[in-house]
């Protein structure tokens, strides 16, 4: 059979601290297939931003490997995994991680400049992000200009405007009030849904967790399958 489009195959790793060894992950595996949606439901500071990070190729594990698509990003360099990254994955965070000297549609374009795109070109696709998730009108805006939930839609937009394979999004509504969180959710999986993108979503929230295709739970450092009964 086929390998699936994201295996994420027996991570370890722990963090330093002096002389101690802090066990974070300790054989976590999952797997994703193209167009998916999967959560990933667990309490704060289990590990779920590590693994998103040993995933999107930022950070490399003590052991285990990650592979997108039949690339093993744990046996690529440094600048291997950043271009791979910049070309195939696209990352949402919490806190929006927008640059607050650059206007939402140069937010946006950026990725495609980064990779190489010529700037009209770039700010067209860019312009075209923006109107997707309904903010045609705020591109000159900076982000201190824009509410929490359109600078998680900007975030949004600059995820995807690459066109990834492979959307990791990190608590994406946890910043956000109950009304705007249920937008931007909705919001995330129609453009992954329309652009073909996997999706794989962090959260520790059973609401949000319960959007997705399907629900796995990091507890204890491993993966182990969830629904829509768990309890905290």
């Amino acid at each position: 059979m086929p390998e699936a489009f994201l295996h994420v195959d027996r991570l370890v790793h722990a963090y330093r601290e002096g002389e101690r060894r802090l066990p974070v992950l300790r054989g976590a595996s999952l797997i994703l297939d193209r167009g998916e949606a999967l959560a990933l439901l667990g309490r704060s500071g289990c590990g779920k931003s590590t693994l998103l990070n040993l995933i999107g190729g930022v950070d490399l594990p003590d052991s285990g490997a990650v592979r997108v698509n039949g690339t093993e990003l744990t046996a690529l360099t440094e600048r291997e995994r950043s271009l791979f990254r910049r070309r195939h994955i696209g990352f949402i965070y919490q806190f929006f991680n927008l640059i607050p000297t650059l206007s939402a549609l140069e937010n946006v374009s950026l990725v495609l400049e980064l990779n190489g795109g010529e700037r009209r070109e770039s700010a067209r696709r860019s312009e075209a992000m923006l109107e997707a998730v309904g903010l045609a009108a705020r591109g000159e805006h900076f982000p201190e200009q824009l509410s929490g939930g359109e600078q998680q839609r900007v975030a949004i937009a600059r995820a995807l405007v690459h066109r990834p394979s492979l959307v990791l999004a990190d608590e994406p509504t946890g910043n956000l009030d109950a009304g705007s969180g249920e937008q931007v959710l909705g919001l995330l999986r129609e453009l992954c849904e329309r652009g073909g993108s996997a999706l794989l979503l962090v959260t520790h929230s059973l609401a949000v967790a319960r959007r997705a295709d399907r629900l796995l739970v990091l507890d204890d450092g491993g993966i182990g399958e969830g629904s829509g009964d768990f309890a905290w």
